[in-house]
């Protein structure tokens, strides 16, 4: 017996309801049409029987009369027999067609006898369905014709119909729902237990065989339900294969460099991890820098300097043993571990060597092949226990100090590097702490304008910035302006810069009626900033100045970081009307049509070029042509780290804008730079 569960299965199938909907449909069809015969042979049988009742009830009273011999007896007959069998009316007419006798309602009844045939009698309907007339000729030669009710014979033929179809519908009923049953058993609970597979497979793929149908009978259904299995075993396999390849695929791409194809650094940490040497043995790690790698970069071209770097790397692991660990941390710096018993620094020294021998020359760069790179290198080493994130930390340090060693190609880590790395810590919350508290101060140096007849005059100032700490004095720029870039602490810094010197554009002006315009360095993290004229525009409110007293200077190489965005934010400054100078022009490597498109006001020659005049022809001939190109730009020209008189002739024999060095003043304090200027314009 079928459960709950399968009825309640059964009914809320909806395939289930059309396959039992055409059952019924179809055995209907067919019952109705042997149900419409049936109803016709019923009324017809019926209406003979009331026909052959009326003769049956007429033959033996008309008999009994003696069929008209006498015809009062005969009229007597005839009206004896009115009632009997429903019968209405009846009439006897002599084989000449006389009438004989006449009883009850014959109206129409008369035209009747001549339907009575010697073998039969004639049978007639009313339109109505009322009455039957009925005509036979006698054994006695004479014609009998009756009319008899059949008013009922309706009603009985639709019961007999009602009874026909209401057995009709019971037994469709029955074979429908047997038939469902049936097919709910074998067909239809397969097929729903399929859907119900293959839409949790579709939901949960990876999982798919745990979704597959208990196998049924071995028939065509079991067959479909084996290969229904089958499939989900092939997706849900199919999709862990996928979902490994992927993972792998992740894996590899997470701990690879794409460009070289070798581990990066969170590879070398994880086999740092994996691979620690046994008691007594050492692990040593040498990171490999290449330097000026983005000056390489800028005249090479990212596709060339690719190149480089993958041919460099093919180099590095040709220097490597079997036992060696090469990853690429990106961009310009390689490592290598080694695993070694005790740490010999002598051997340790011999493999940094085998390594700047093997990869620093025969490279073809620029228009030269054959060309050599200048390559550095920063050696730490650690016992088993070590930790990979504080070896390449020792590393990191010993490479930072072949950086200040410019003779050292590379170095070793020793436990100074560590305290040299807490003091630079402690001097970086130091000057966080000291741009807040207004330790930072500004100092100015003069730019000189070189006149035409001969003479000199005071056009401006830059602004650079100076620190005294309470402890340690005054701090070097070149300590804690790049401490300062590589923190993020520049931006604040630079903030505070340009406050100040607006505020002291703004002192002159209330007190002597003019002010020099002043020249704020912007770093490349502010200059990157997407709201810098924001910035500025807010500083110049606040000051409440007008923006030709204001000039950024930007370096060449920030500028060229991404052309795009500094030729837009380039233009929004000039929209503010504030000056902008290319700052270290000729060490960017910028082209003539970069140059056209950030359109500065102002190109400073770097000091490189300016200290090789009157020693360096090729110097000199930079330093003319770069004069000769901010002439042919409208450009001002300003030649920066000028020092001695010969520098000076050679820029007002070029026509040079402006100069700013040594020669004509140090950077010094705001007061003494007011005091000096203020004596210039009285003098003059």
């Amino acid at each position: 017996m079928p459960t709950m569960s399968s009825w309640r299965e059964l009914i809320a199938c909806r395939l289930c309801w059309k396959i039992a909907l055409a059952v019924f449909a179809l055995i209907l069809a067919v019952e109705s049409v042997i149900l419409v015969p049936s109803y016709h042979r019923f009324e017809q049988n019926r209406l003979r029987q009331i026909a052959d009742g009326a003769i049956i009830a007429t033959e033996p009273t008309l008999a009994a009369s003696g069929y008209g011999k006498q015809r009062e007896v005969l009229a007597r007959g005839v009206a004896k027999s009115i009632g009997q069998y429903g019968i209405l009316g009846a009439l006897v007419a002599g084989h000449d067609s006389e009438m004989l006798a006449t009883s009850g309602a014959t109206a129409g009844l008369k035209s009747q006898l001549d339907l009575a045939q010697p073998m039969g009698e004639g049978v007639r309907r009313s339109g109505d369905g009322a009455y039957l007339d009925v005509a036979w000729p006698s054994a006695e030669g004479v014609k009998i014709a009756v009319r008899v009710d059949t008013s009922r014979v309706a009603g009985e033929t639709l019961a007999f119909a009602l009874r026909i179809a209401g057995l009709v519908a019971l037994i469709v009923m029955v074979v429908t729902s047997g038939t469902m049953l049936v097919l709910h058993r074998l067909v239809l609970r397969p097929v729903l237990r399929l859907r119900e597979s293959s839409l949790a497979a579709g939901a949960d793929p990876g999982a798919a065989d745990s979704h597959a149908v208990a196998p049924g009978s071995r028939d065509e259904i079991g067959e479909l339900i084996e290969a229904h299995n089958a499939l989900l075993r092939r997706v849900a396999a199919s999709k862990r294969r996928d979902r490994e390849i992927a993972e792998e695929r992740a894996r590899y791409q997470s701990h690879h460099e794409p460009l070289t194809g070798l581990p990066n650094r969170a590879a070398l940490l994880e086999h740092l991890r994996q691979s620690r040497p046994g008691p007594g043995g050492t692990v040593s790690l040498y990171l490999v820098n290449l330097l000026q790698f983005r000056v390489l970069n800028a005249s090479l071209g990212s596709v060339r300097c690719d190149e480089l770097l993958r041919s460099f790397a093919a180099r590095l692991k040709q220097v490597c043993g079997p036992g060696d660990f090469l990853a690429h941390f990106g961009a310009d710096r390689f490592a290598v571990a080694r695993m070694n018993g005790e740490f010999a620094p002598a051997k340790a020294a011999e493999f940094a060597e085998r390594i700047l021998a093997g990869v620093s020359r025969g490279y073809d760069v620029g228009d030269a092949s054959g060309g050599s790179l200048a390559v550095r290198i920063g050696i730490a080493a650690a016992a088993h226990d070590l930790d990979g994130n504080t070896l390449v930390n020792e590393a990191e340090l010993a490479l930072a100090r072949t950086r200040a060693e410019d003779a050292s190609h590379y170095e070793f880590y020793s436990p100074a590097f560590g305290e040299e790395a807490k003091s630079r810590q402690a001097l970086s919350r130091d000057l966080e702490r000291a741009i807040a508290a207004g330790e930072l101060f500004i100092v100015l140096q003069p730019k000189i304008a070189l006149l035409d007849e001969g003479g000199v005059r005071l056009s401006g100032a830059e602004v650079l910035v100076r620190w005294r700490h309470p402890v340690r004095g005054l701090v070097s720029p070149a300590e804690f302006i790049p401490l300062a870039e590589s923190t993020g602490l520049i931006v604040p810094l630079g903030e505070r810069v340009l406050a100040d010197a607006c505020s002291l554009i703004r002192d002159w002006l209330d007190l002597h009626g003019w002010a020099p315009r002043l020249a704020v360095n912007l770093s490349a993290r502010q200059f990157s900033l997407h709201d810098l004229d924001l910035h500025l525009e807010e500083a110049l409110a606040l000051a409440r100045i007008t923006p030709d007293y204001l000039e950024v200077e930007v370096t060449e190489s920030a500028a060229m970081k991404d052309v795009q965005r500094t030729a837009a934010t380039l233009a929004r400054l000039r929209s503010l009307g504030i000056k902008v100078s290319i700052d270290d022009f000729g060490t960017g490597y910028s082209s003539l049509a970069y140059l056209k498109r950030f359109a500065p006001d102002t190109i400073k020659i770097d000091k490189s070029f300016i200290d090789d005049i009157g020693t360096d022809r090729n110097s000199e001939a930079i330093c003319d042509a770069i004069l000769r190109l901010g002439q042919a730009l409208g450009c001002r020209v300003i030649a920066e780290g000028v020092e001695n008189e010969a520098q000076v002739a050679f820029l007002r024999r070029r026509r040079c804008d402006e100069v700013q060095g040594y020669f004509f003043g140090r950077p010094v304090p705001a007061a003494e730079f007011e005091a000096g200027w203020i004596a210039t314009r009285i003098a003059a």
